[in-house]
């Protein structure tokens, strides 16, 4: 199935991905033949329990670096149901974590009758991806239609889904993402009350992210705030390093940079924060707001995406922010710091809150059991 074009794409945008997307079935067929002749050597298993296969034939990661997005999730279910790569009768596939040539593995794999669980999270859009949108979503697409069971990681990330990769047939269910409570849990200590720590976490793909984060923060400091910002993650767009520098000038003495950082280091990561800045637009069903509000850290955020399904509002503050697929938005930075402000009047009120929530909301074990379940149908 093709991706749905649903905002218009440009005559020259359109000849170049058609021309790139050529270019690189001729460059990668070699690759994909290798890869066919393997996955048409799978063996089914006609066994009852399920066995799944995570979208890879060989026990090598095919992903460079620590896992970040869609990877996280399958940690814990990598645990509880631990990977076959060659005899099993479900596949398990995040959208947002796609290994490479995993259209041979589901090909020849659902010929034999193994089936198809997807979990779905966001889509391209044209506001974060511009004319490249469609050609981007082709693989989501095409894979998502073969499932036989789809996990929507919110009601947000489903809408999008029917809006930009068509409509599905396929039973599903919202099935929003875990924490493991236990180890993300609230620091022993209460944090001084001065200066205000803030956290910004997350791999960021644009400028936009980190600026709406460092103008909220400018905004506090004028009015005589004790603000401190931490931005933890990686930078993943062009000339990064040179824009958030310039992007900092004059505070940077409020400002603390942290590399990407493993799920062993972030509970200590979240500890150290008053309040979660999450200024990311449309975002699905992010894990470091869950994760954050499981250590008892309140979360700031723009009403936009997934996190209102995430956030309610004992646990945080979501400021009101223009819907748009066709662009990004940055909430107004005096609305975010009066969020701030407000949580931090009434931090302990707010972090209790957000720690019971986590509990309630994000239970691991029982997203565990939900994948269970359905897969234990899927196998019969």
């Amino acid at each position: 199935m093709n991706p749905r074009i649903v905002e218009p794409v440009g005559l020259a945008s359109s000849l170049v991905f058609t021309m790139h997307g050529l270019c690189s079935d001729i460059l990668h067929a070699s690759g994909c033949r290798a890869f066919r002749k393997k996955a048409a050597r799978l063996e089914i298993s006609r066994e009852r329990e399920p066995l799944v296969n995570y979208g890879r034939l060989e026990g090598t990661s095919q992903q460079a670096g620590l896992p970040i997005g869609g990877q996280i999730k399958l940690i814990p279910l990598r645990r509880k149901f631990p990977e076959h790569l060659d005899r099993f009768n479900l596949i398990y596939l995040v959208s947002s974590a796609l290994p490479e040539h995993v259209e041979e593995i589901v090909a020849a794999a659902r010929k034999r009758g193994a089936r198809l669980v997807w979990n779905q999270n966001g889509v391209a859009y044209p506001g974060c991806y511009g004319d490249r949108y469609a050609w981007l979503n082709i693989r989501m697409a095409a894979l998502r239609a073969q499932a036989d069971y789809i996990f929507n990681q919110s009601e947000f990330s489903r809408t999008s889904a029917e809006r930009y990769l068509g409509h599905s047939d396929a039973p599903s269910e919202i099935c929003l993402n875990p924490v493991d409570a236990k180890m993300f849990s609230p620091a022993e200590t209460t944090l001084p009350q001065a200066p205000w720590q803030i956290l910004a976490a997350g791999t960021s793909h644009a400028l936009y992210r980190t600026q709406s984060a460092l103008d909220t923060l400018r905004c506090l400091l004028a009015r005589g705030r004790p603000a401190h910002l931490t931005i933890a993650g990686e930078f993943r767009w062009n000339n990064a390093a040179a824009q958030v520098e310039t992007a900092i000038e004059g505070i940077r003495d409020h400002v603390t940079f942290l590399p990407p950082f493993s799920q062993g280091e972030a509970p200590e990561i979240y500890r150290r924060a008053h309040v979660l800045l999450h200024t990311k637009f449309n975002d699905p069903c992010p894990t470091v707001p869950i994760e954050a509000m499981s250590c008892g850290v309140p979360v700031v955020a723009t009403h936009s995406g997934g996190m209102p399904e995430l956030v309610p509002s004992e646990s945080g503050i979501l400021v009101p922010v223009a819907q748009s697929w066709t662009r990004d938005l940055a909430g107004d930075p005096e609305l975010l710091s009066d969020a701030v402000e407000r949580i931090m009047e009434n931090h302990a009120g707010f972090s209790r809150a957000s720690k019971e929530h986590a509990v309630h909301a994000f239970d691991l074990d029982r997203w565990l059991d939900r994948h269970e379940s359905a897969f234990r149908e899927l196998a019969q």
